[in-house]
């Protein structure tokens, strides 16, 4: 189960991060968009979190495969990145040839995806370095901005993501640690780590019952996790 907030977050948005099949086949009966509202579409968010039986559904219901993230990248490349063959496959009949993409076929696309150029490896590396060394020193607000710097460059980096919103969290910013433990926990949903960062936010903004819950959630992917326990202990 995945929390999302903010004004495009619909109703078909919300069921699909919180991969409730049966929620988004009762809302695309009942007449939702299956496109929804934001730049978040509900088949970006089911190429992140990884349900494939409601990547089928809202494929099979007509949903736009050829929308692109806040990041410019469409569906089939999110899978690709996100490791997800079968979604890939799932979605290669209904996606447009991407010009970038010399080989179109599934292999091509997961193979272009996942070739780093060594320049952009070098400078994700550095900024790595960087922000590591900023939060050691205590250095929160530059840590996270540097964190920022390095999402540009890999933006499907759940520890980045992680690492972002524990910057925010030590920082001060339930806001800002919240969203990157949302984001954290969209493209690994099944990593306890995101789980605690959403909880730890939470905490941050005494919402207490949303943030038992990012800790229960925890431990049933991590039963006897000391991070959670304690966070609802607390």
């Amino acid at each position: 189960k995945i929390a999302l907030s903010g004004t495009d977050s619909t109703a078909l948005v919300i069921a699909t991060a919180a991969c409730s099949l049966k929620c988004v086949k009762l809302l695309l009966e009942a007449g939702a968009d299956v496109d929804g509202i934001g730049k978040d579409t509900p088949l970006i968010i089911a190429a992140l979190a990884g349900s494939t039986d409601i990547l089928k559904c809202l494929v099979l219901a007509g949903a736009d495969a050829n929308v692109t993230d806040s990041y410019g990248h469409t569906p089939i490349e999110i899978a690709a990145r996100s490791g997800m063959r079968e979604h890939v496959e799932i979605l290669f009949p209904v996606t447009s040839r991407i010009p970038k993409v010399r080989d179109w076929s599934v292999d091509g696309i997961i193979g272009n995806v996942n070739s780093v150029p060594s320049s952009k490896k070098t400078m994700l590396a550095s900024a790595k370095s960087k922000a590591h060394e900023a939060f050691k020193n205590g250095n929160y607000l530059i840590a996270a901005r540097i964190y920022g710097e390095a999402m540009e460059l890999d933006p499907f980096n759940a520890t980045l993501r992680s690492n972002s919103s524990l910057c925010w969290i030590r920082f001060g910013n339930g806001t800002q640690a919240l969203k990157d433990a949302q984001a954290c926990r969209m493209m690994r949903p099944g990593w306890a780590k995101g789980c605690h960062r959403e909880g730890t936010a939470l905490m941050l903004l005494k919402d207490y019952e949303k943030a038992c819950g990012a800790f229960l959630d925890g431990l049933k992917l991590e039963p006897g996790n000391v991070e959670m326990e304690d966070g609802l202990r607390q």
